[in-house]
């Protein structure tokens, strides 16, 4: 047994031609679509993605501003830039490449997330957010495609590993309030493997760089890696699963077409 395997550039690349269409529509409606990237401090991986980012807006017709501050920058004064933005109408998204420099406290980060205004989070991280965060919409759609090839039957059970981190909160409550019957644990559960063999539905998302392994994995299950920046699932798992979303080339281009997409939704 093979796992499909999930293409994330292809399906990106299909999400993008109906968005530049829609771009350009807008457009000539005098709609000029823009978002805003906040990057703080040199993170490499944050770079790569705003790069990415910014080259996938491109194509599709959206601006993309990115604006770089220091690691040594003020809170107050990312603040008070993101409030100075709110009150651009020409731009019609915000986000911030996470994660930020230690000297940000958690605390602090959230209330930069939330200062966002509700109607130009389009990374969906506010807590009362009207989109949903690009990654779950990633996930979600990487679940529709496993439900075009595979017989996916009702009352299947979803396991997301990292539940307690910033993006699996998200993956889990989403999943949950959809009605999965869904378990949320973390690399500091006791016995991971005993939950991740019994679930029908794996995703994981801790960043812990090969944490599934293949015996870990239930025969015919579905695996969707959303470890970043290298991957959680490890080498070997595809002849367990049915379906298989890996990291690099699944979760990552299809999470950056939705947030153009979230971007498209805000007008």
């Amino acid at each position: 047994m093979k796992a499909v395997v999930f293409k994330g550039k292809k399906f990106a690349e299909g999400k993008e031609k109906e968005l530049k269409k829609k771009v350009s529509y807008l457009k000539k409606g005098g709609n000029n679509l823009k978002l805003v990237s906040i990057l703080v401090g040199e993170n490499k991986t944050s770079k790569l993605f705003l790069s990415l980012k910014k080259k996938a807006a491109t194509r599709v017709g959206i601006e993309h501003e990115i604006k770089r501050f220091s690691k040594d920058i003020s809170f107050k004064d990312v603040y008070s830039f993101i409030k100075s933005v709110n009150k651009n109408n020409k731009v019609n998204g915000i986000m911030i490449q996470l994660p930020l420099p230690k000297t940000f406290s958690t605390k602090r980060r959230d209330k930069l997330l939330n200062v966002i205004s509700r109607e130009k989070d389009v990374d969906g991280m506010r807590e009362d957010s009207k989109f949903l965060t690009p990654t779950v919409k990633s996930v979600l759609y990487i679940l529709e495609e496993a439900g075009k090839q595979l017989p996916v039957k009702n009352g299947l059970k979803v396991c997301v590993v990292g539940a307690k981190g910033f993006v699996g909160k998200r993956i889990f409550f989403t999943l949950k309030d959809m009605g999965y019957e869904t378990k949320g644990i973390d690399i500091d559960t006791k016995d991971l493997k005993k939950d991740t063999l019994n679930t029908d539905i794996l995703i994981s998302s801790t960043g812990k760089f090969g944490l599934i392994k293949k015996n870990m994995v239930k025969k015919g299950a579905i695996v969707i890696d959303v470890g970043a920046p290298k991957g959680d699932v490890a080498k070997g798992v595809e002849k367990k699963a049915s379906y298989i979303s890996k990291v690099p080339g699944g979760v990552g281009p299809v999470t950056i077409v939705s947030l153009l997409e979230n971007i498209v939704e805000s007008v």
